[in-house]
């Protein structure tokens, strides 16, 4: 296709020729046009044919504000992925998007479904609780409402800010396992409530009252006040455990031999 030019010093036949020449040699005859092409104008088919090989070579990348970007034959699309996103482009023709290990949020607030993070506060919009179905280890305490898990390097404590600790329901303490009270000071000496393995359930009742527990170490603790009347039996009672000094009042009987001399006392409860 030649460059068709017309000087001040041609005629008209001259502009005549080179017209026909262009139309005829150079944009071709409309007859043997494209059936597929509507367009009536030069401009016109050349904007209709870079549709149709954009649509066969090329694609359009739209964002959620209906942004429309063309992305031609011979471009390229650049994924940034420095923020948080892994782009990886292989064999063949596959770009690979993934979220980095570590993932950086701006702001303050998120939603995640019902789940909900502000600040340090995590909280649901549909529930009053959140599920978490793994093991959960922390560093430090663990606050629910006024009880508190204070863990330290020797133990872990379970403080309440109202001075006592509720439990409820029963406790079961593991085989092997023992109640230790370390008393009012923190030392090397504890006192420990263990028992001995039990063959059958077995139930231990402590009397609603104030007092101390008796046991089989106890020396002077049992009073005449815990002892009620006409309670200890003679069955209870050891051979000759009864003696003069036990009586309140002594009334003494001897049996004299014909020489005065006593071969027998008789020690009796006097009047």
């Amino acid at each position: 296709m030649a460059a068709r030019t017309i000087t001040t010093t041609d005629t008209l036949e001259d502009l005549r020729l080179q017209f026909n020449a262009l139309s005829e040699n150079d944009f071709g005859d409309i007859g043997t046009l494209d059936s597929s092409l509507t367009a009536t104008s030069v401009i016109g088919a050349v904007n209709e044919l870079s549709a149709a090989v954009t649509a066969g070579t090329g694609f359009f990348l739209e964002d959620s504000s209906s942004t429309i970007q063309q992305i031609a034959a011979g471009q390229t699309l650049h994924v940034d992925g420095s923020t948080n996103i892994n782009a990886v482009v292989s064999v063949s023709d596959t770009l690979t998007i993934s979220l980095t290990d570590d993932i950086s949020v701006s702001g303050t607030s998120h939603t995640f479904g019902t789940l909900q993070i502000s600040s340090n506060t995590i909280s649901s919009s549909n529930s009053d609780t959140i599920t978490l179905n793994d093991n959960i280890t922390v560093s430090g305490s663990v606050v629910a409402g006024s009880t508190t898990l204070n863990p330290s390097a020797a133990n872990t404590n379970i403080i309440n800010s109202t001075g006592i600790v509720k439990f409820g329901s029963d406790i079961n303490l593991n085989a092997g396992y023992n109640i230790s009270f370390e008393g009012t000071t923190d030392n090397d000496f504890e006192t420990t409530l263990t028992l001995t393995d039990p063959t059958a359930d077995n139930t231990l009742t402590l009397p609603d009252e104030t007092g101390t527990i008796v046991t089989t170490g106890s020396s002077g603790v049992v009073t005449g006040t815990m002892i009620d009347s006409d309670t200890v039996g003679e069955s209870n009672m050891a051979d000759d455990a009864i003696g003069q000094d036990q009586l309140k009042s002594v009334a003494t009987l001897q049996i004299i031999n014909s020489s005065g001399v006593v071969v027998k006392t008789i020690y009796g409860a006097g009047a």
